[in-house]
């Protein structure tokens, strides 16, 4: 087959365009892919900055020194508390150095949470609620200026309701207040009004059985009593889930006056009352413990009674 010499170069061209293409179409491609390898390392890296950024807006302080934002204490930024090093203390927003907003305190293995509520102008101020170091829910309740408010009730380690009672706005006893045994029965009911008892009453034993029957007056004095009612039915034995493991209050030392079996009024180092109460062999047997929080705020309550940890009290 003869092939004139203007078809030669007809096929000459078109081999060189279409190599010409090619070249440009390898270009492209391989500009293309750089710009995809760019842009995804660039997207990566703002992934990345972001999250730094995020990191680095924790445990802020304003140009005054102020604490804002989030703030997450660290068992390493405080380790007179006893926290794991890298376990939580406490968490949540400052405004103005002010705990605003959500908080979670930490039990001592810094991972379960102990209280957990609502701060407004640095105190307690909302719902919140308390957990045994187990997890369990301790306490639910509101707080409201320092008072309980609406309906307040605790639990033991085990889950059962041991108390169940309303407040009024001013942090008051109203309506019906209960007391139950650790197994779940009933044991003291009564009508509070201006947070006394009023009106009838009655105590049970752990069993069921009426123990007592009570007229209370206005001013929550006893009015009449049956005295005490033996139990009809065998009593079994209550097993409290505290009973060995049970907080004791802490030891004063070298308090002036103190006397070891008797009344006290003890202060801590800042002057701010600590402990008061009936006191034997040293320790707080019938009375209530202050507890402060870091900024030297008083943040709740304890009372204790027959030498051990019973409730929190109101503040």
């Amino acid at each position: 087959m003869n092939i004139s010499n203007s078809e030669k170069n007809c096929f000459n061209l078109l081999c060189i365009h279409n190599a010409f293409l090619m070249k440009t179409f390898v270009i492209l491609f391989m500009l293309l892919a750089l710009t995809f390898n760019w842009s995804y390392a660039h997207t990566g890296n703002d992934s990345n900055k972001g999250q730094g950024d995020q990191e680095n807006e924790v445990n802020k302080v304003d140009s005054e020194g102020r604490k804002q934002g989030l703030w997450i204490y660290l068992g390493k930024d405080q380790p007179e508390k006893g926290y794991p090093e890298n376990g939580k203390i406490a968490e949540g927003p400052f405004v103005d150095d002010r705990k605003n907003g959500h908080w979670i305190i930490y039990h001592l293995d810094g991972k379960t949470p102990k209280t957990e509520g609502t701060y407004e102008n640095n105190r307690p101020n909302g719902s919140y609620i308390k957990y045994h170091p187990n997890g369990k829910i301790k306490e639910v309740g509101t707080y409201s200026k320092r008072f309980y408010i609406d309906s307040l009730k605790r639990y033991n380690e085990l889950g059962v309701l041991v108390y169940e009672s309303n407040y009024d706005s001013i942090g008051k006893e109203s309506g019906t207040v209960k007391y139950f045994y650790d197994n779940g029965n009933l044991e003291f009911v009564y009508e509070a009004k201006d947070g006394n008892p009023h009106g009838k009453a009655t105590r049970y034993w752990s069993n069921g059985d009426i123990k007592e029957e009570l007229i209370f007056g206005s001013e929550g004095n006893v009015l009449e009593t049956t005295g005490e009612i033996e139990p009809v039915s065998k009593i079994v034995e209550v097993k409290n889930p505290k009973a060995k493991s049970a907080k004791l209050p802490p030891k004063p030392n070298s308090q002036p006056n103190f006397k070891p079996n008797g009344y006290n009024k003890i202060f801590n180092k800042d002057k701010e009352l600590w402990m008061e109460g009936d006191f034997k062999s040293g320790l707080l047997y019938d009375g209530r413990l202050y507890v402060y929080d870091e900024d030297g705020l008083l943040f709740k309550v304890e009372i204790y009674k027959e030498g051990r940890y019973h409730s929190d009290g109101q503040l």
